[in-house]
């Protein structure tokens, strides 16, 4: 692992979170691909981002309930190590996955405390770069 690629908030007032990060912050605020409204997010750093929206249910969607997703940059190969060793572990936990995103692959794991952790083989610093660029469909580009 590099680091943390993401992580998102689910947040109960979309708004005051948003003046949050990007006004008082400073955040730079992004767009994500078309269809996803209610979402907004922000670039942090060289190589990572912070989502915010409100909780909601389902793998596209988040999954709802107050809890933290973040996401950990590996190498595709570690993918598939990771989901051998979920295989041979005796340990129960809630696995969605592995699932194409975007140029990369994801795998999401439950937490016993319902926290997301995400394995995402996509590095953002592409992403980040994109958005500074002006971006393009698909890809980070700023708002406005």
């Amino acid at each position: 692992m590099t680091g943390i690629s993401e992580l998102v908030l689910e947040v109960s007032d979309l708004d005051a979170a948003r003046r949050f990060y990007r006004d008082l912050l400073g955040f730079e605020e992004t767009l994500y691909g078309e269809g996803r409204e209610g979402r907004y997010w922000y670039l942090v750093g060289d190589s990572a981002r912070l989502g915010l929206w409100t909780p909601q249910v389902g793998l596209a969607g988040g999954r709802g309930g107050a809890h933290v997703h973040f996401a950990f940059h590996v190498a595709d190969g570690e993918i598939d190590a990771l989901m051998e060793r979920l295989g041979c572990s005796d340990t129960e936990v809630e696995v969605e996955g592995p699932i194409q995103l975007g140029p990369g692959r994801a795998v999401y794991l439950t937490d016993p405390d319902g926290n997301v952790v995400e394995f995402w083989s996509q590095d953002m610093s592409e992403y980040a770069a994109g958005a500074r660029a002006g971006g393009g469909p698909g890809t980070f580009r700023p708002r406005g």
